[in-house]
């Protein structure tokens, strides 16, 4: 290979490096939830269910912009359809698990799939992970993976989550 190519490959190689970061994002903190697990023991094969994700905050002194968010150990026996992203409106974070349907659950659809949070703030948004039982579950959802823009930079960052899903008896 020349040393002209070699150059060329070099620079593109810092390019990509600078303008997305493989991890190392430190701007977001889960609102206090690093491994608190939450669980539902009524879900039914067939079903689906909405899974909250954690509230983030921005715990930096520049903006941040959530481009998306999602889960990343999916076990088996579940299946993710859909994310969208929500808020409560009125107070606060819901963390937990409800059918898909359920109409007692406050929350408002937001236009768009990011997230604008400021420096040294709680988001009043966040994410929510729609998930289908296909039979029995063998294990829990973990790990909530966001990729977020600050400045011309893009951060991949991990929050501790665990949901765990398991079929019962219906809740009445």
């Amino acid at each position: 290979m020349s040393r002209r190519l070699f150059a060329v490959f070099l620079a593109l190689g810092a390019a990509a490096l600078t303008s997305c970061s493989d991890g190392g994002g430190t701007a977001l903190a889960g609102a206090g939830k690093s491994s608190n697990l939450v669980g539902y023991e009524h879900t039914q094969a067939g079903k689906e269910y909405w899974v909250t994700m954690p509230q983030m905050e921005n715990t930096s002194g520049k903006p941040v912009t959530v481009l998306s968010g999602k889960i990343v150990h999916v076990p088996a026996g579940l299946r993710i359809t859909a994310y969208r992203v929500v808020s409560d409106g009125t107070g606060p974070h819901p963390y937990g698990v409800r059918a898909v349907g359920v109409t007692d659950h406050n929350a408002l659809a937001h236009q768009g799939s990011s997230i604008r949070i400021p420096a040294h703030t709680l988001s009043d948004l966040y994410y929510e992970a729609r998930v289908k039982v296909t039979g029995t579950v063998h294990g829990d959802l973990t790990t909530c993976h966001y990729e977020y823009r600050q400045g011309s930079s893009t951060y991949r960052e991990d929050i501790g989550c665990d949901t765990r899903i398991r079929l019962g008896k219906p809740v009445s």
